[in-house]
């Protein structure tokens, strides 16, 4: 009887192993068939429709970039994710004004002569200099004064604007400010004054007509609006030529102020013109696209993780249009990529997965600053925040992680180390970063969520950063389907982990 006994708990233990096997190969099929889907021919056709002209750039409050969100939520709606939004749509709403750029503009440089004579000399865009994406409209021709940093700080001794008298003049001026060291806590002084928003608003409090942003000849949306300041970024060329014959040049005082925090401002003696066609829409209104796959465990289902990217880029600066094809249609790409492979594998998740497409990125991280502010989820119940941004080009994966949840690496470094195996880099950040967040990855973290990034190294193709030519081309689709696979591979792991090790 024992015999006949142990003989029948033999063939059911192998019975329930075999079963088990042939349940783990099943499971394991299923998820290679929905590995294999994820290819870089529809991302390469996702791609050239989020860069078709019909959207514009992309602008955050723009009906183009609406239309391009819409597109998003229409296709999580195809595939069965579940909205996360406002009163159960795709959709997280908040007021955004933005302004609208009709022609490229005109800067001038008026060089008088000694016969009295006055020669103009007229710049071109985008090689010389960059409408400014949020400028006021109108025209005017002043005398240039140079202000360093632009910077107003009582608190810390120092003041660009202490011995001159800019009313009615064009300052120029610099990104950033004196103190370098983002890694002190010393600098968090001075981080308030790097804003590019605080540069503007500082000029047109001390009467400035207009403004020479030298933030190189690229488009930059992320710049406060006034109605009497005419603002231009601008390039080598005109910098050069406005301190032509003075003795003096851009880098070197920049350097003298460096060391002794002492400003340096000066009237150039230079004459410009500055003309803008710009119009307002103070009615403006933009979104966060949110969809989710719902965790199917009763408990670890209040558990969400989040991967992110910014959907908006930088518009159509009066003919000047870039398409954000690497900054970042290649992050949200990548994410849908792996959201439709989860969602139609039918793959159950015990955690939620939330997939956020942010709004107003490039105009101040605005829709990343709304969420965290306004979550969908608790902060307490977010596994981690993981950010995609430029994510697109090159032959290489990269990882980072704060220490605080450095175990949650693993799970892409196994998935590619198994199934994808292209070179990777993980790393982790270390300390605080006191400087001016410019990534909606930052902005979670300062929040306090555990913060991740994924990224992509090795770059094979130009970048195009904010200029015309970041287009469908300026990504790689085959390094964006194996980002999309490392998401896929990782996010199954880490929704269905029993306990999650940071």
């Amino acid at each position: 009887m024992r015999q006949r006994t142990n003989r029948l708990i033999t063939l059911l233990t192998a019975v329930t192993c075999s079963l088990l096997t042939f349940a783990q190969d099943a499971d394991e099929q299923l998820m290679l068939k929905y590995f294999h889907s994820i290819s870089s021919e529809e991302i390469a056709g996702w791609m050239t429709e989020i860069c078709s002209p019909k959207y514009n750039g992309r602008l955050a409050g723009t009906p183009e970039y609406i239309a391009a969100a819409e597109w998003f939520a229409g296709k999580m709606g195809e595939w069965g994710i579940k909205p996360a939004g406002d009163n159960g749509s795709y959709f997280q709403w908040f007021d955004h004004p933005y302004t609208i750029v009709n022609e490229i503009g005109e800067l001038r440089l008026h060089i008088a002569q000694k016969d009295g004579v006055t020669i103009t000399k007229s710049y071109s865009a985008p090689a010389d200099f960059y409408p400014g994406m949020n400028s006021g409209n109108g025209e005017v021709t002043a005398e240039v004064i140079w202000v360093g940093y632009g910077t107003t700080a009582p608190e810390l001794n120092y003041d660009d604007y202490k011995n001159v008298d800019v009313k009615g003049k064009i300052v120029l001026m610099n990104r950033d400010v004196p103190y370098k060291d983002a890694r002190n806590p010393e600098y968090a002084k001075w981080v308030k004054y790097c804003y590019h928003q605080y540069k503007a608003e500082n000029a047109a409090r001390h009467g400035a007509v207009g403004m020479l942003y030298i933030d190189g000849n690229s488009a930059n949306p992320n710049i406060s609006y006034n109605d009497n300041l005419v603002v231009t970024g601008i390039g080598p060329e005109p910098l050069a030529d406005i301190f032509a014959g003075l003795g003096k040049d851009n880098k070197t005082l920049l350097d003298q102020i460096d060391k002794s925090f002492k400003p340096a401002s000066f009237v150039t003696g230079k004459v410009m013109t500055m003309k803008a066609n710009t119009t307002r829409h103070p009615e403006g209104r933009t979104c966060n696209v949110a969809g989710m796959i719902e965790g199917a465990d009763p408990v670890l289902k209040d558990e969400v993780i989040i991967i992110g990217g910014h959907l908006d880029a930088v518009g159509n600066a009066g003919g000047l249009l870039v398409d954000g094809g690497l900054d970042n249609a290649s992050g949200v790409i990548d994410i849908m990529a792996a959201a439709k492979a989860l969602a139609m594998s039918g793959i159950k998740l015990k955690r939620t997965v939330l997939f956020l497409l942010i709004g107003g990125e490039e105009v101040g991280l605005l829709g990343s600053k709304y969420y965290t502010r306004n979550p969908l989820f608790p902060k307490e119940k977010t596994v981690t925040y993981i950010n995609l941004d430029m994510v697109g080009n090159g032959t290489g994966l990269a990882v980072s992680a704060p220490e605080s949840c450095q175990g949650l690496t693993d799970y892409f470094k196994n998935a590619n180390d198994s199934y994808i195996h292209r070179p990777m880099r993980v790393s982790t950040s270390r300390g605080v970063y006191y400087g001016r967040p410019r990534s909606d990855g930052l902005v979670f973290q300062a929040d306090g969520f555990s913060t991740m990034s994924i990224s992509t190294t090795d770059g094979v193709k130009p970048v195009y950063y904010h200029l015309p030519g970041d287009d469908e081309t300026a990504v790689t689709p085959e390094i964006m389907e194996d980002v999309a696979k490392l998401i896929y591979l990782a996010f199954i792991k880490m929704a269905n982990a029993g306990t999650l090790s940071n």
